[in-house]
């Protein structure tokens, strides 16, 4: 089985100790890291650790397998950054740059309802129109560098003050119809890079403040605030995220999420118990 990684900050713990040789996945689990990964990336009998919006595209053919994902603390690595205080921001285009589909969804989400800013357009990158943004979305590592300029917010800290659910910002998606054998040498790969980087955390995030010029008490936060798996909270606010976040965005507005049982099977999807309204 083929099991795709998405490799930014927020799965360092499980991207770094593969690509530092910390552990040797077992013969038969070929792991990929990719800098961008998306749902269309994968194929019917991959597993991959993803931005939580591709568990959105992929439902026909994945389910969410609750034993691995990321879920963030208040310092997370998703951050707003204006030119003011975003309370003085009215309307604007929003850029995204180097944003992922979890990071789009948080700013979706977020944006209006916490911070009261309406949105114009949304724009990837370099695009036309992202010269004029007042609000500018930034993931991975430069979420934890203090801008040359302005303000910046940490938009999974605003997701749990506003919904009071933990921000889940990476899923980990497994082929449906999959036994728990099959399934078992990529959770036990997973689980072995996870445990590598808990026993050698001071150099995981000595290599991360070396790569990336950042603050060693910032990094340190941002990993003791975050978990690694997806509990009876972490499952409902994924799909708070998901449902809340989509509207307008190339995702799908999901009903519910599966996720993969202890014995193999659909597990009690969570299932949105009240109208979604955007």
């Amino acid at each position: 089985m083929r099991l795709l990684i998405h490799d930014t900050l927020a799965t360092a713990a499980f991207a770094l100790p593969l690509a530092a040789g910390w552990e040797v996945p077992p013969d038969g689990v070929v792991v990929e890291a990719r800098p961008t990964l998306r749902g269309a990336d994968l194929d019917p009998e991959d597993a991959a650790l993803v931005p939580a919006a591709e568990a959105a595209t992929a439902q026909a053919t994945h389910l969410v397998a609750p034993e691995v994902g990321v879920v963030a603390g208040p310092i997370g690595s998703v951050a707003l950054r204006t030119p003011v205080r975003p309370d003085q921001v009215e309307r604007t285009p929003v850029r995204l740059w180097g944003t992922s589909g979890a990071g789009e969804l948080l700013a979706r989400a977020t944006l209006r309802p916490f911070y009261g800013i309406e949105p114009m357009a949304w724009v990837r990158d370099d695009a036309e129109g992202g010269a004029e943004a007042q609000a500018v979305v930034v993931e991975g590592a430069e979420a934890l560098r203090p801008p040359e300029a302005g303000f910046q917010e940490d938009l999974c800290r605003a997701w749990i003050i506003l919904t009071a659910t933990p921000a889940v910002t990476h899923v980990l998606l497994v082929p449906r119809g999959a036994d728990r054998a099959a399934l078992e040498p990529v959770l036990s790969t997973l689980a072995a890079l996870r445990a590598a980087s808990h026993a050698r955390r001071r150099e995981l995030r000595a290599a991360i403040v070396a790569a990336h010029a950042l603050d060693p008490d910032r990094v340190a936060a941002f990993f003791a605030d975050q978990t690694l798996t997806l509990d009876a909270d972490a499952r409902r606010g994924l799909l708070l995220l998901l449902q809340r976040g989509a509207w307008g965005s190339p995702y799908p507005v999901p009903t519910g999420v599966e996720f993969l049982a202890p014995s193999g099977g659909v597990s009690n999807p969570e299932v949105s118990s009240t109208p979604m309204s955007r």
